[in-house]
């Protein structure tokens, strides 16, 4: 497939306009134009799509044609490896998977994955891996595939230089990622409690994030679940509730220049994309950050929640 007909395939949350993408389609139907050859001759651009994000499972990709990164591994390596494929994403180019903590709707398919694409390799702090170890049934065979990372310390994964930083979770050693390559980064801040200072570090640095946005406090406090799990939850080593995300995303944006936010990580039982999607918008809003209202807008912020249990569409990051 080549380079045009890739990106016109990479529809986006916010084409939401009918026919938007109509003509494109149309075009790329037909005989290539002329000037496809200078598309080609390009520099490649990082693209990112998620699997699945949610206590049900979370896996994203991110990468280029030519070099691509797993974050965590706990959706259907079936179906993670079906969706690569209705991509044109060749799995032979995913160098491996970053792991950001041990719990099992972050790894239970690692070894699934591992195992079936034997060129990948598991990157993760030893404290991490030794975790996931004690914590899960799992192949002991898994280490051979462990390369263990340091936090602060980048290291080099094809075309990006990806450095794990700290969060603040229950989980064992729990990891952030800051990926930079092909003229812009992306930060992966998941299941932490409070946005940490070496968490605020990296994010002030991205170009596009990915950032917990677990839970509406009202529903937490209001619904079902036990007490000791309402205060697991909301505590400092849980999750970040709508609110919370909001104003951190409202304070630092004005001095950042982000292109893409991605809400993650949204509860099930807690949450629902419209809320938090709307208290991020509003808190952007108030704080005077445009937002995008479709994907051909390059100037503005673009704001989207990841879907929980299906596949986002393939996007390319600015």
């Amino acid at each position: 497939m080549t380079r045009r007909r890739q990106k016109l395939k990479q529809q986006s949350f916010w084409a939401s306009q009918p026919g938007l993408f109509d003509a494109a389609a149309d075009d790329a139907a037909g005989e290539l134009a002329p000037m496809d050859e200078a598309v080609l001759e390009q520099p490649e651009r990082m693209m990112f799509m998620s699997f699945g994000s949610g206590s049900s499972g979370n896996c994203s990709y991110i990468g280029t044609p030519s070099c691509g990164i797993l974050i965590d591994a706990g959706v259907d390596n079936n179906y993670v490896m079906e969706q690569l494929k209705a991509n044109s994403i060749d799995p032979a180019t995913i160098k491996g998977i970053l792991l950001t903590h041990d719990h099992s709707d972050h790894v239970r398919y690692a070894y699934a994955i591992l195992r079936y694409n034997r060129h990948m390799r598991l990157y993760a702090t030893l404290k991490a891996f030794n975790g996931l170890l004690r914590r899960h049934s799992m192949s002991r065979r898994i280490k051979d595939y462990h390369v263990p990372i340091y936090k602060e310390f980048p290291f080099e994964l094809g075309r990006f230089t990806v450095t794990a930083f700290e969060t603040s979770h229950d989980g064992t050693d729990n990891a952030g990622f800051h990926i930079e390559g092909c003229g812009t980064s992306f930060v992966i801040a998941t299941d932490t409690g409070t946005v940490t200072a070496r968490a605020d570090h990296y994010i002030r640095r991205a170009r596009n994030l990915m950032i917990e946005s677990n839970y509406d406090s009202a529903m937490l406090r209001n619904g079902r679940y036990p007490q000791h799990l309402k205060a697991r939850i909301a505590s400092t080593i849980g999750h970040l509730d709508n609110a919370d995300t909001a104003r951190y995303l409202a304070s630092v944006a004005k001095t950042c220049s982000f292109g893409h936010i991605f809400l993650c990580h949204l509860s099930q039982d807690n949450n629902t994309p419209q809320i938090a999607l709307a208290t991020v918008r509003q808190a952007l809003e108030d704080a005077e950050i445009a937002i995008a209202s479709d994907y051909l807008d390059t100037e503005r912020l673009h704001l989207a929640v990841l879907p929980r249990k299906e596949a986002s569409t393939l996007i390319t990051l600015q």
